[in-house]
């Protein structure tokens, strides 16, 4: 007679920590491309506080790319290492792709929307980010292309993961959005 084999019990906890990682993730990155906006908007550098005559005092909103940073990496990276346990797509391609592809559109928008013509130094910083974007983006297409739609009942199914970040990550979009307007 022989003992009937358990199912293998899904990991709730991994599984709740990874989609959080998602949601800070989106949360992070909409600071960091507001805030950026913001100090852009003010002619690129500012600061607040400290023993110096100020001439330019940081926006309001603006110190959320201080906590937006490290918010973003911290959770790609715990993401990553739990997704890799799940079996699931990591966060660190499409986090340095949006990331860096995000920044680099705020200098291009802002070095070309301009009354006076091209700020150069912009304009040449935005050309840098896209193409430090670039790498991320170009193995994110080829491991699409090679991408097969598995079983529906393979729990380690790509499109249901990416399915499940996306929605998690427009949700932490959304969220990112809230709170700077909320702190501007």
């Amino acid at each position: 007679m022989s003992m009937p084999q358990e199912q293998p019990r899904p990991a709730y906890a991994p599984l709740a920590v990874l989609l959080t990682s998602v949601l800070l993730v989106g949360l992070a990155l909409t600071w960091t491309y507001l805030g950026m906006r913001a100090v852009m908007d003010v002619g690129g550098s500012c600061a607040s506080g400290g023993p110096y005559e100020i001439a330019t005092p940081c926006p309001d909103g603006a110190v959320l790319i201080s906590l937006g940073i490290p918010v973003l990496v911290a959770s790609a990276l715990l993401g990553s290492g739990l997704a890799l346990s799940l079996r699931a797509p990591t966060l660190l391609l499409p986090m340095w792709a949006v990331l860096f592809g995000t920044l680099g559109w705020n200098f291009l928008d802002y070095g070309f929307r301009t009354a006076d013509g091209p700020v150069w130094g912009w304009v040449i910083c935005g050309v840098v980010f896209e193409l430090m974007a670039l790498p991320a983006v170009a193995i994110l297409v080829l491991g699409l292309r090679s991408f097969r739609m598995p079983a529906a009942a393979d729990v380690t199914n790509p499109a249901a993961w990416w399915a499940a970040y996306v929605v998690l990550a427009g949700a932490g979009l959304a969220l990112g959005a809230w709170t700077f307007a909320a702190w501007s």
